[in-house]
């Protein structure tokens, strides 16, 4: 397993962007999972007002956040672990550079929805029923999808946690509790692409997940990691 030397101080530094890094696209995943985003049909509402649009977008504006910040994160935490494992660091830096990019196509179908909804003379061929399938195609398009993301997510995490564990910049048990963390995500993900039936019924086992990578992240933020097992291992 290929190492570079290691600089202290930039580690540092990179830890502390990475641990932002996760405050603000966790900051902007409860925006989007719980914030005042009104539903697409609400939309449709002829009565609607611009506000609701207005609102909507803003949570575009959050998912561009989330996945510019879950690629700056990537970047960080690589120049934080290639030291401890070059490849394995890139490896990991590459599954959430995809997830990124995933996420970026997903921005897509999801904008195509709100298109449609907001400005249906775009599709002045279609009747109602047919711009109302085709709304609920490209929504369960993207609900389903997103899926898919989770499985780079999940080994990239794996990945970075498991240098971290060996590396011990941060305590074992933090470590651990992301290698656990992120399998189970990349488990559950799996699991609703091949049984969707079960999407319900498992969706409670990513809480925990959320939980982590917020105290992860403020852990990197504001303890950030500790170098001394490391470089006394090097020397």
């Amino acid at each position: 397993m290929s190492t570079m030397p290691f600089n202290d101080v930039a580690a540092r530094r990179m830890a502390r962007l990475a641990g932002l890094s996760y405050v603000l696209y966790s900051a902007a995943g409860i925006y989007i999972t719980f914030g005042p985003i009104p539903s697409l049909s609400a939309l449709g509402d002829e009565n609607a007002s611009p506000l609701l649009a207005l609102m909507f977008r803003t949570g575009f504006l959050a998912e561009v956040v989330l996945y510019t910040f879950v690629c700056v994160s990537a970047a960080a935490m690589y120049m934080v672990l290639k030291s401890v494992g070059q490849g394995p660091a890139l490896v990991a830096a590459f599954c959430r550079l995809i997830e990124g990019a995933m996420g970026a196509t997903f921005i897509i179908f999801k904008y195509a929805v709100f298109i449609t909804v907001v400005n249906p003379e775009l599709t002045p061929g279609f009747s109602d029923d047919q711009r109302a399938s085709l709304v609920s195609l490209l929504r369960d398009v993207y609900g389903s999808a997103i899926y898919f993301l989770l499985i780079p997510m999940a080994v990239g995490g794996v990945l970075f946690f498991s240098l971290f564990f060996r590396s011990r910049f941060i305590p074992r048990w933090l470590s651990a509790w992301g290698i656990f963390t992120y399998l189970v995500i990349g488990s559950v993900a799996a699991t609703v692409i091949l049984y969707p039936a079960l999407e319900e019924k498992i969706m409670l086992f990513f809480l925990p997940g959320a939980l982590f990578e917020w105290v992860a992240a403020f852990w990197l933020l504001f303890a950030g990691i500790n170098t001394k097992h490391w470089m006394a291992r090097s020397s």
